[in-house]
Formats: structure tokens, sequence, C-alpha cells
């Protein structure tokens, strides 16, 4: 397994190993969109699937399906509502970004050259905005969440988010990564 969560006490640890990933791939998106050497449609169509498969559907997975739901039960403080719910839109925004960019790079794979202005500027876009959502995670809601946990909640979540991880992809997604970066 990528993580040897034995050794990671808290589920935000997981969660924010798994950002740093997503961190090195939204790098190599970064160089790929400001490259002026033609597009390599391969390796943008493996960074979005990066994107969908491991960012969206295992790393997002896991926050929607198991951290974002067990919040909603706590006694959250009104800032962390309020930094939740725009969590929660900026997942269903980074979804629509991928969407936009896995098309445009389908075009530009059959030869629409006009398509990669808009793969290129739907990255630019999204990069920025993904960044600044990981920092939200990590510096405001992970603490405050993490904060309202015992020792006996976060054994229970972490042992949630191997289960959820244990059907995913993460080593062949840090494979891609690597080769992008």
């Amino acid at each position: 397994m990528y993580i040897e969560a034995g050794k990671i006490r808290k589920p935000i640890g997981i969660l924010m190993i798994e950002h740093r990933l997503i961190e090195r791939a939204l790098n190599a998106l970064e160089q790929k969109a400001a490259s002026t050497d033609p597009p390599d449609v391969i390796a943008f169509a493996e960074l979005i699937d990066f994107f969908g498969t491991y960012a969206d559907a295992t790393h997002h997975g896991k926050e929607e399906d198991i951290m974002f739901a067990v919040a909603d039960h706590l006694n959250l403080a009104p800032e962390l509502v309020r930094v939740l719910a725009e969590l929660r839109q900026d997942h269903v925004r980074f979804r629509g970004y991928r969407k936009i960019m896995a098309a445009a790079n389908r075009r530009l794979a059959r030869g629409d050259q006009g398509s990669l202005e808009e793969l290129v500027a739907t990255a630019r876009e999204f990069v920025p905005r993904l960044r600044e959502h990981i920092k939200k995670e990590d510096k405001v809601f992970f603490k405050g969440f993490d904060e309202l946990q015992s020792d006996r909640d976060r054994e229970a979540m972490k042992k949630q988010f191997l289960a959820f991880d244990a059907e995913r992809l993460h080593e062949t997604y840090q494979r891609v990564v690597k080769r992008n970066e």
C-alpha cells in the first residue's frame, strides 16, 4: 500500500499525504499547459484521468463519503459549516473542469487544434483553484474537524479510509504523476 497507515495517527494525515501527490500532479498539469512544445495528448489524458480517479473518486470520495458525512453530525462552529459547504461546492466545480479538459483533449487527439486553447485555459483556471482548495482543507477544515475527534473516532475513520482505498489504484497514479513530472 502507498501509505503505511499504521504509522499515521490521524485520518487527516492520510488525506494530507494524498494532497501532496495531487499537488505534484497539479505541477505537472501546469507545466504541460505552459509548454510551447506540441501538445502531448497522452500526458494530458493521463493527468486528467488522475484528477478523475485519484483526486476525485479516491481522495474526494473519502472526504465526501466518510469525513464530511461524519462532520454533518458534529456540532461544527459556524465558520467550519461555511467552509464545509464551500468544499462540497468546490468538488462539484472540479468535476466540471475535468469534464471540459477531457472533452477538449479528446477533440485535440482527433486533430482539432483549436481545442488546445480551451484545454489550456481550463487547466490554468483549475490548477490555482484546486491548490487553494487544498490549502483550505489542510489549514482550516481538517484542523477544526480533527479537534472534534477522539482517538477512538480517529482510529475508526482510519479503518474506514483504508477499507475505502482497498480497491483504489494509488500505486498506478503515483507512477502516472512521476512519469509526467
